[in-house]
């Protein structure tokens, strides 16, 4: 399932590295607060989702289109439908913004925290895309509110069209 799912996206590049939380966020945290001044993406999306693998590939093929150096994109990996981090590597095959941090939150940190951030009643955010712009600073616990997100989740919102969210990403710009 996972081959096909990730064979059926548009890139398949090499893997990339990526690192694991462990039982903290300070990781991102420290990477968004660093990349400040530019327009930061985050994506949570487990690696055995086809549709959070088509997601990662349609928005970060986005985000490779504009200058990748006031844009930096996040792909955190959560352990939603049986993804764990040995499924991690292959599903990084799929992001195509080569300068992208991943990461694999094996605890599933941030999907609680950004239950908290959107609002949401039913789940633990997954499947979700966040754009912010280059004034955000992540101060307390939990991220800042994005100022713009979408999602494949069964949460009301708006449901990811990558055109759409690219085009909010060069807004911001």
């Amino acid at each position: 399932m996972l081959l096909l799912s990730i064979t059926a996206c548009n890139r398949m590049g090499t893997e990339a590295s990526y690192v694991v939380m462990g039982n903290t966020s300070e990781v991102v945290r420290k990477a968004f607060n660093a990349d400040a001044g530019k327009v930061r993406v985050v994506m949570l999306v487990s690696p055995t989702c086809g549709m959070c693998l088509k997601g990662a590939s349609e928005v970060s093929q986005q985000i490779a289109k504009v200058d990748g150096k006031k844009v930096s994109l996040y792909a955190v990996w959560v352990p939603r439908l049986g993804g764990r981090e040995k499924d991690v590597p292959a599903a990084t095959r799929v992001v195509a913004d080569p300068f992208t941090r991943e990461y694999w939150d094996g605890n599933d940190l941030l999907g609680v925290a950004y239950r908290r951030v959107l609002g949401w009643k039913d789940d633990d955010a997954w499947d979700v895309y966040m754009v912010y712009g280059p004034r955000a600073q992540w101060t307390g616990d939990l991220p800042p509110t994005p100022d713009f997100y979408m999602h494949q989740d069964a949460e009301p919102g708006l449901r990811l069209d990558a055109s759409v969210f690219g085009a909010k990403v060069k807004e911001l710009m």
